[in-house]
């Protein structure tokens, strides 16, 4: 009997919430869909020793998820601990191989985020459970179409990218090492695509956060055109004070609904970016060196062509350059997206700034006053860690300190090429 009334319960809550979700628009359901494969790859991966209760409806510890998390990441490290030991003492790691040389930074990133994300796991169950983003974007009504360039930008990165990573990698071990299968180039990618779908969940949450102020603002300027039009002369003259002071109450109404939506998109925004700001960092640290190294690489394929006649490895140079590519396109979307997100929270600051209050109703002119206080106090910033700041400028910062890096790299290896001549 026990067991039967705990199934009837169990019942009746997923027909509640399956109801709650007929309710829901069509972006929230995708949007929730997506959620659900970034939480299970987490907890696949183990990263994440939580589970959701049927029972309380919120995320709560589990210790045998915590188990599992625990297995997986001693697996991990005990085969790729062992794999680059071995690699390292049997003398096959050249500094050429900027490829395997890649693989294993990300295997020791990999490593470190175990130990970052559990130590974090309480933070993070807590900022799901407490999140209200399908709530706000029901609120907003945000359409599929509205959303589709953003997310063939998400399905691009989270599984283009390393499709095309996995088929060079064949490529490049059919020319390299042709005794090997293709299949153990999945070795190589495991580490890649755990150490980079951090950065996915908070590339998705950038693009969802972006998209939400996008109609705040288009919101504000449709308050905006009719609070400076209730102002001129013609209309005043033709509304009478009653239903002006109506008007401006629900408008008021409206600010304050929109400051509500702000600021709850601010603290999503800032708790994503704290669950990832460990792996942002070590991305980018991972790809400066990377990409410092695969470009001295292909210099000295270059001048030993030029100087001493040997032969130009065209295909590990394509396989490079994939290699090179892919990361400094991640770079670029992710500071396209940061900067666009950042420039679409400020854009609600100018609009407040350009509402005409000289003739308002007082609620009106304490709402705006509330609301630009919000966004001023707030100084909507993405950096994690508070070592660098997520925008436009990202990628010339990245890329200007790989150019400083080569230039000092190349001067030696010339002076050295040239004073054993």
């Amino acid at each position: 009997m026990p067991f039967l009334r705990a199934t009837a319960r169990r019942i009746r809550k997923s027909s509640r919430i399956s109801r709650r979700l007929k309710t829901w628009s069509l972006i929230s359901k995708v949007i929730l869909a997506g959620y659900a494969l970034m939480i299970s790859a987490n907890t696949l991966f183990g990263y994440f020793p939580a589970r959701f209760s049927l029972k309380h409806e919120k995320f709560t510890f589990s210790k045998p998820m915590a188990i599992y998390c625990l297995v997986v990441a001693m697996i991990f490290g005990v085969f790729y601990v062992q794999y680059v030991w071995k690699e390292f003492r049997s003398g096959q790691i050249d500094q050429r191989e900027a490829i395997k040389i890649y693989c294993y930074m990300n295997a020791c990133g990999g490593l470190l985020h175990y130990l970052y994300q559990w130590t974090i796991s309480g933070q993070i169950v807590d900022l799901l459970n407490q999140m209200s983003l399908f709530r706000v974007i029901n609120y907003f009504s945000i359409s599929v179409v509205s959303m589709i360039r953003a997310m063939l930008m998400v399905l691009v990165k989270i599984f283009g990218f390393p499709l095309l990573m996995q088929l060079t990698l064949i490529f490049h071990q059919r020319h390299k090492h042709l005794e090997l299968s293709w299949t153990s180039t999945f070795k190589t990618m495991i580490p890649i695509i755990a150490g980079s779908h951090l950065n996915n969940c908070f590339f998705c949450s950038v693009v969802i956060a972006k998209a939400i102020f996008n109609h705040i603002n288009k919101l504000l300027s449709v308050i905006l055109s009719e609070v400076n039009r209730l102002q001129t002369p013609l209309e005043m003259h033709l509304h009478k004070p009653f239903y002006r002071m109506q008007r401006f109450c629900d408008l008021a109404d409206q600010l304050d609904e929109l400051a509500t939506k702000y600021v709850l998109v601010h603290i999503y925004c800032q708790g994503f970016l704290g669950f990832a700001s460990f792996s942002l960092i070590m991305s980018m640290g991972i790809n400066l060196f990377s990409t410092t190294l695969g470009c001295y690489v292909q210099y000295q394929a270059l001048v030993d062509y030029v100087m001493l006649e040997t032969p130009y490895d065209v295909p590990q140079a394509l396989s490079h350059f994939v290699f090179l590519a892919l990361p400094y396109l991640e770079i670029v979307l992710l500071a396209n997206e940061s900067q666009q997100l950042l420039n679409e929270a400020r854009e609600v600051g100018n609009l407040l700034q350009r509402m005409n209050l000289e003739h308002a109703d007082v609620r009106f002119k304490q709402e705006v006053d509330a609301f630009w206080l919000k966004v001023s106090t707030i100084q909507f910033k993405l950096m994690p860690l508070g070592l660098l700041e997520l925008d436009g400028s990202m990628v010339n910062k990245m890329y200007t300190t790989v150019a400083g890096f080569l230039l000092f790299l190349i001067q030696n290896d010339l002076t050295v090429r040239f004073s054993l001549k």
